[in-house]
């Protein structure tokens, strides 16, 4: 991991290192089930060997809600759950490949974050079984491999770490609820369509990345369905996502990052057509979620206290 003094805005605990550092344009995403047998001690061993700093990279690791509890029983935070599946009102769904362990590993050279990776998987061989293994890329422009460019309504600036961690007093402060998800896309179906109506499922323009407005913003895009204010608030979350994968099976690894659960599960909901309305995001005919997990990623503060105790 690279150096990083940054603190979260409204107190003095750390997060972890490469929270905020883009684009990484390399990335490696590791979701491993830990053995049942493995002991505390082993586990912790594991961990700080799979993080241990390496030049040019972030490795930063998360934690599923049985797994935290399984090293940490004294607390948790309040929203912390498992995934579980979600069904859709127009027939779509969310699968559920709940884990123990997560380790997001970026960079800017793929070099680099693959030694990363070989360095985290020796580490963790002998007390758990890897049970998602991919890499991601970021191009250019940041663009999704449907040609659309991706994280253009991420909070900029301090609002990053607003969306993203959670808030001083609650248990957790300066972590963050993180969610993953595999999208598998149709790219020969979506290729299909004009441009015109692509712009509709995405709500922004293909060329110049402008949000379409007024009666040209279907109800069904996905920048409809996604942005939402609850009580006037803004449900913002904080995304890293990548595109992924080769000639037959591609797609976004999609990443977020939340100060409060409810913001992702909101965001879930109305794209499966669970809001009230009925309507659902018409991405969704044309990438399919293969993989989905809630973890929690814990203040460097709370990480050091969990390894070092």
């Amino acid at each position: 991991m690279l150096s990083d003094s940054s603190r979260s805005s409204s107190s003095d605990t750390l997060y972890q290192p490469g929270l905020l550092e883009e684009p990484g344009r390399a990335a490696h995403y590791l979701e491993m089930s830990l053995n049942a047998f493995a002991q505390r001690a082993s586990i912790v061993t594991a961990i700080k060997a799979a993080i241990r700093p390496m030049e040019g990279v972030w490795i930063a690791v998360c934690f599923g809600a049985e797994a935290w509890d399984r090293l940490n029983p004294e607390w948790r935070p309040a929203k912390l759950v498992p995934f579980t599946a979600l069904t859709g009102a127009n027939g779509y769904a969310m699968p559920a490949t709940q884990s123990d362990v997560y380790f997001w590993i970026h960079g800017e050279d793929q070099g680099d974050v693959m030694d990363a990776v070989l360095q985290v998987h020796d580490a963790m061989r002998d007390i758990s079984r890897c049970v998602l293994d991919i890499g991601g890329f970021k191009n250019r422009e940041a663009r999704d491999l449907t040609g659309f460019v991706d994280g253009t309504a991420n909070p900029k600036g301090d609002k990053r770490l607003d969306a993203a961690l959670i808030p001083e007093g609650e248990a957790g402060a300066g972590g963050s609820y993180v969610l993953t998800q595999q999208w598998q896309h149709h790219l020969q179906a979506f290729h299909q369509l004009s441009v015109h109506e692509q712009q509709q499922v995405i709500g922004r323009t293909k060329q110049d990345n402008i949000e379409l407005e007024g009666d040209d913003m279907p109800a069904t895009s996905h920048v409809s369905r996604t942005d939402v204010k609850v009580n006037g608030v803004g449900q913002k979350i904080y995304r890293r996502s990548t595109p992924y994968g080769g000639a037959d099976n591609h797609g976004l690894y999609f990443l977020a990052f939340a100060c409060d659960l409810d913001r992702i599960r909101i965001q879930l909901e109305r794209m499966l057509g669970n809001s009230g309305d009925g309507l659902s995001d018409h991405l969704m005919k044309y990438s399919t979620p293969r993989t989905g997990a809630y973890w929690f990623m814990p203040s460097q503060t709370d990480l050091n206290h969990l390894l070092n105790r």
